[in-house]
């Protein structure tokens, strides 16, 4: 008997689900033979689970089964549209009060695979190295493959001291990386850095997209101007996974005049809502530069697409994720607290593009009306306040790109193993006559004692095609193919071991970097790191160098004098 009542709460639950996708808020269905496939849909789907629930070889277990079905229909669409339990109401407070017991870590799907988009700054995951592109493989020795956003997430959240053990595989580094993060609670606090780069030129790092950020913003920037004369901002989205639409539109109201359209949001079964700026802006004609990346993502690229679309600002870097999809919370059971987030609308920014990628349609047959696919269209011309060219298809493309800054497999692996933070806290430790500056020179010395440092760990970093050449000396040796064939791969093998010995010194500058900021943070603090590293940036350098040449600024923009 109690059996058969968990099967038919579970039954009513699946029953609740699907006519919260089909019908919950959603506009008239376009004809009677959607409403017949729909209740066929229903019968089948019930059908099939009593029958198997009572008719298997074993025993099934009936909420398992209907979570099996839920998340199997489900995975046909976006990552971002889930089905998930939330005793407490944990991830309701996280999004509401902006903070929970976690790592610090945003994640995406790409490729297939649960992915970093960024770790946020002074979090245990940013401060154990993991950084944007690592794989999540595992969690609690648990495999992460066929996980969704949701499921990652939960597993990763928990009390605030509690211990949670993942592996890392990060490009460049053969076998996963294992960590032991202690959650602690996160702030999501949304400007991470705010400083003058040069005289006059404020430079502003926002982490996020809270409800807090546009306050966040104006606070910051009234700051640096209570310091000096404010004449160009560079505002750094790099890394930013986004947050709040709402929080978008007033970070943007800090550039743009009151009643501008940011953003637009529509579908299939909702209406167009358009959301414009109230405030006076705080800035609104000094010249303005936007850094983004693969990272920036969701709010930041609405953010960046409408300050692109509206001629406010130039745009540097490299082309942005393309995640536009819009998201709502639906309760299905309040009492045993279930929701199903779905996406349910796009975002479009000022020139009617959608910033959003296609390739969420890709695997699936579920979506039957394709008259939106011009907008993925890259060939398609949108036009900007002044009448310049842009692009949909996904993202937003800078007006000037400039490659983000990357770590190759060698320096990846003396981030990823720890050896800068660890020779770091021993240098400092042996010199403590140094823990009272502000700033440290790395010079020959230390980078002798680091190299040293390095040698004695054994740092063994495969080099691009070594493994490939050695299954295939593996494979000539036992087909027995010509010595001289042999003899070419053993010679590129060992030209090889003796650029390995060379890697250190080949790496010389940006390790000097590195140590440079790893030294910066030990010594006053994670903001000295980052002003530390903007130093050597490269698409703040280009920043920089578009504020200094206004007519330039100007052409870019085309700006009609």
């Amino acid at each position: 008997m109690k059996r058969h009542g968990r099967m038919v709460k579970w039954i009513i639950l699946v029953g609740t689900l699907l006519s919260t996708v089909f019908f919950l808020n959603l506009t008239p269905l376009e004809s009677d033979d959607e409403y017949y496939k729909i209740d066929r849909g229903l019968f089948y789907l019930k059908e099939v689970f009593e029958t198997v629930s009572r008719s298997y070889v074993d025993h099934v277990d009936p909420e398992t089964l209907s979570r099996s079905a839920i998340n199997g229909m489900l995975k046909e669409f976006d990552p971002y549209t889930v089905f998930f339990e939330d005793p407490g109401s944990h991830q309701m407070r996280m999004i509401t009060r902006g903070k929970y017991g976690g790592v610090g870590m945003e994640i995406g799907v790409q490729n297939s695979r649960i992915t970093v988009i960024a770790p946020m700054e002074n979090t245990p995951a940013w401060r154990a190295g993991i950084r944007a592109g690592d794989e999540v493989v595992s969690i609690e020795g648990k495999s992460t493959e066929g996980f969704s956003l949701d499921e990652t997430s939960q597993k990763l959240r928990g009390k605030v001291g509690s211990k949670v053990s993942l592996k890392i595989r990060r490009p460049g580094i053969p076998d996963p990386i294992p960590y032991d993060l202690i959650r602690e609670e996160i702030l999501l606090k949304d400007v991470s850095y705010a400083a003058f780069i040069l005289p006059e030129v404020a430079y502003i790092r926002l982490a996020g997209f809270s409800d807090k950020a546009g306050d966040e913003l104006r606070e910051a920037l009234r700051d640096l101007q209570s310091q000096q004369h404010i004449s160009g901002v560079i505002l750094d989205l790099r890394d930013n996974p986004g947050g709040l639409l709402t929080s978008a539109v007033e970070v943007a109201n800090v550039f743009l005049p009151p009643g501008q359209l940011v953003v637009s949001t529509r579908g299939t079964h909702e209406s167009e809502n358009k959301f414009y700026t109230k405030r006076r802006p705080l800035l609104a004609t000094e010249p303005l530069v936007v850094l983004v990346n693969e990272a920036s993502a969701s709010a930041s690229e609405i953010v960046a697409g409408a300050i692109q679309d509206l001629d406010r600002g130039v745009l540097i870097g490299a082309d942005t994720f393309g995640k536009g999809l819009v998201q709502k919370v639906f309760p299905i059971d309040r009492v045993s607290q279930t929701y199903l987030k779905i996406t349910t609308a796009k975002y479009y920014i000022p020139s009617g593009r959608s910033i959003q990628k296609e390739d969420y349609k890709s695997n699936s047959r579920m979506f039957t009306d394709h008259s939106d696919s011009s907008e993925y269209n890259p060939a398609i011309n949108f036009y900007t306040q002044n009448g310049r060219i842009v692009h949909g298809g996904g993202g937003v493309n800078p007006d000037i790109q400039v490659a983000s800054d990357t770590l190759d497999g060698y320096l990846e692996a003396i981030t990823a193993r720890g050896f800068l933070f660890r020779f770091a806290v021993e240098y400092l430790t042996r010199h403590p006559e140094s823990k009272g500056a502000n700033h440290l020179m790395v010079d020959e010395n230390i980078m002798a004692e680091f190299e040293n440092f390095v040698v004695k760990e054994k740092l063994e970093v495969p080099m691009d095609g070594e493994e490939e050449l050695r299954r295939f000396l593996s494979i000539a040796e036992d087909k027995k193919y010509d010595q001289d064939v042999r003899d070419l791969v053993t010679v590129s093998l060992q030209k090889l071991a003796y650029r390995k010995t060379r890697q250190f010194s080949d790496h010389r500058a940006q390790i000097r970097q590195l140590l440079e900021a790893e030294f910066a943070e030990k010594l006053t603090g994670s903001t000295a790191r980052i002003r530390t590293l903007l130093n050597y940036d490269g698409q703040v350098k280009q920043a920089l160098k578009v504020l200094e040449n206004q007519p330039k600024y100007e052409q870019i923009l085309a700006v009609d004098r």
